[in-house]
């Protein structure tokens, strides 16, 4: 893992003053003048500055953010020597401090201060010691904290998930699934080293019966590329679904009038709110962690974001959702639809015959207007007029007629009765499945049991 030993090749700084004075302006000066520091912050890593970095100023009250540019000012410093020290996240995931050297400030002049974060290729050579493995010679580092005490957790599982498609005339469309596990050391810490560039993957977190969501992360595509993210997972005993984390931010629709109702949620949890007309959403009571928004609009293409959550503080973040085009090879496209299918699993509980399935032929003959007219015909299901399209209900007779929704692999809760007609746009539907209580399968019981299950799989999850 990277080291604070990374400290000494963290930081370079070069100091000169900005105004010249000669030795009788000096002296003369009074004893309230002060100096500063002005700098920048490059993050070698990523080849950008960095943005968003808390620059210190040791032992004093003196402190800064880094702009859009990575550059920051420290003013108002009585004549004397100091060090800088950067705090950001990526510095947290990297395991490193980044500190300068002494600097020396004198009266009425500015110093200048250029901070360095290592390469991704020293931080690899480092972490991995020249470990390169079967897929490339990237790596993926990072540690596993507690939300609320920031302390690291040991011995928590991580894993990293990703795919490689290969397209050929000879074999057609394969797809290779990958997966690595490591376990958090003493400081928290975790790497896979070994990775191919250009990767794009999931990182998740387990510690017994609490796990979180998938984490994207992706690559660049240079020869030696180095992510680092830090995991925030509970150190409790059981998964919590709320709390007293809060996130807020806006999402906005391209090229859209008004960017109300978008229905934004956090996955593996019941909780979930729409937009105002200026895009703004606000989640409150959500359980501390690393977790996943997930925005969707009928019309745009859903857009997911991590978000580190705790009780500490508020978060926020901005989302923006294109429009929805349809531009690939249909060929292409029934081919990968086929192939992502058997991965989730519809192809083989189909073959089973215990529910019923709806595929992408069955969808194509069925009208295109809201999921509940594509269910009105499905046994089992009853259909009343509603306000978004129609209501779907339960059609058994009993003591239970309680309906429940998977929208790709994740619980899905409806708001108001109906409103998930407004959430699933037909024309990116790929499959249905439709089960009776008795019927479900594991994956999909809930907390009741006793529902009928509608489990519905679109491009966002089956990658066309």
């Amino acid at each position: 893992m990277a080291s604070r030993l990374l400290r000494s090749l963290a930081a370079i700084t070069l100091t000169f003053p900005l105004a010249a004075q000669n030795s009788a302006q000096l002296s003369s000066a009074s004893s309230s003048a002060t100096g500063k520091i002005v700098g920048a912050v490059v993050d070698s890593v990523n080849g950008r500055r960095l943005v968003g970095a808390d620059i210190v100023v040791e032992s004093t009250e003196v402190r800064s953010t880094t702009d859009s540019l990575g550059r920051f000012k420290l003013e108002n410093l009585p004549p004397g020597t100091y060090r800088i020290s950067v705090f950001h996240p990526l510095l947290d995931a990297l395991g490193i401090d980044l500190i300068t050297q002494p600097i020396r400030v004198g009266v009425d002049s500015s110093s200048y201060a250029l901070l360095a974060v290592p390469s991704a290729r020293t931080f690899v050579r480092r972490s991995c010691h020249n470990q390169s493995g079967p897929y490339g010679e990237s790596a993926v580092i990072g540690h596993v904290n507690d939300p609320e005490t920031l302390d690291p957790l040991p011995k928590v599982e991580v894993s990293i998930a990703w795919d490689e498609v290969d397209v050929s005339k000879e074999s057609g469309i394969r797809r290779a699934p990958f997966l690595l596990r490591d376990t958090t050391n003493a400081t928290g810490g975790f790497r896979f080293c070994g990775l191919p560039n250009s990767l794009r993957a999931t990182l998740k977190a387990r510690r017994g019966s609490v796990v979180t969501a998938e984490i994207p992360i992706s690559l660049g595509d240079r020869e030696v590329e180095l992510g680092a993210r830090t995991i925030l997972l509970p150190n409790t005993t059981a998964p919590a679904k709320s709390g007293r984390a809060e996130v807020s931010g806006v999402v906005t629709l391209e090229g859209a009038r008004s960017n109300a109702g978008t229905r934004v949620e956090l996955l593996g949890t019941d909780i979930a709110v729409t937009t105002d007309d200026q895009g703004r959403f606000n989640l409150r009571n959500a359980p501390s962690g690393t977790g996943v928004l997930l925005a969707r609009h009928v019309g745009f293409l859903g857009q997911s974001a991590a978000v580190d959550l705790t009780s500490r503080e508020p978060k926020q973040l901005t989302m923006s959702l294109p429009r929805l085009v349809e531009m690939m090879d249909p060929v292409l496209v029934l081919a990968r639809t086929t192939m992502q299918l058997d991965k989730v699993g519809f192809t083989d509980r189909k073959k089973l015959g215990v529910g019923h399935f709806l595929g992408p032929d069955d969808l194509d003959k069925k009208p295109q207007g809201y999921l509940s007219d594509i269910l009105a015909s499905v046994p089992g299901i009853h259909v009343r007029p509603g306000l978004y399209g129609g209501v779907i209900s339960s059609a058994r007779s009993g003591s239970s007629t309680c309906m429940q929704y998977f929208h790709d692999d994740q619980p899905y809760e409806e708001l108001s009765p109906g409103d998930i007609n407004r959430f699933i746009i037909t024309r990116e539907l790929v499959a249905i499945e439709v089960y009776q209580a008795e019927e479900t399968p594991a994956p999909f019981v809930g907390p009741r049991g006793d529902c009928t299950t509608i489990v519905i799989w679109t491009r966002r999850k089956i990658h066309s």
